[in-house]
């Protein structure tokens, strides 16, 4: 917004100045002062300190989406990410995945249709469902039709 009116206006028209000189622990209060007297027309934010009521531009948003995307795909979130595990300890741990799946039958209603599905997460999948919809039905133990369509059950 700034940078857009400094190229209309241009440079001149424009001046920086310290208005005082404070502690920062007062900063946030002396900023709240300034904006209260002096109502300036670039301050997008009335709140000292707050991003209360501020918008990201949906060019913005999809850019955090993208940078968050490939933060996930490198994993550098991820603490075990660059540790090697031994081919022993991936099937004992793919054996133990295994052994904690709840296979679920989903009765499609709309198709008459039962399925059998080896976790919540490949039902979820497949039916183009967040894996959480489904641990919630049965976390509240529903018995109306998700979606009044899919009915869950443990199998």
């Amino acid at each position: 917004m700034i940078y857009n009116a400094l190229l209309k206006y241009g440079y001149a028209n424009f001046k920086l100045e310290i208005l005082e000189y404070c502690d920062p622990e007062k900063c946030i209060k002396r900023e709240q002062y300034y904006i209260d007297l002096l109502n300036p027309e670039y301050n997008v934010l009335k709140i000292a300190g707050s991003s209360l009521g501020f918008k990201h531009s949906s060019i913005t948003l999809k850019k955090m989406s993208i940078s968050q995307k490939l933060v996930n795909r490198t994993g550098k979130n991820n603490p075990r990410f660059g540790v090697s595990v031994s081919e022993e300890l991936r099937a004992k741990l793919l054996a133990t995945k295994k052994d904690k799946c709840q296979k679920i039958e989903v009765t499609d209603l709309t198709r008459n249709q039962t399925t059998i599905y080896e976790s919540i997460r490949a039902a979820g999948r497949a039916l183009d469902i967040k894996q959480s919809r489904i641990s919630t039905y049965f976390r509240q133990n529903q018995k109306s039709p998700y979606q009044g369509r899919y009915i869950f059950k443990k199998v």
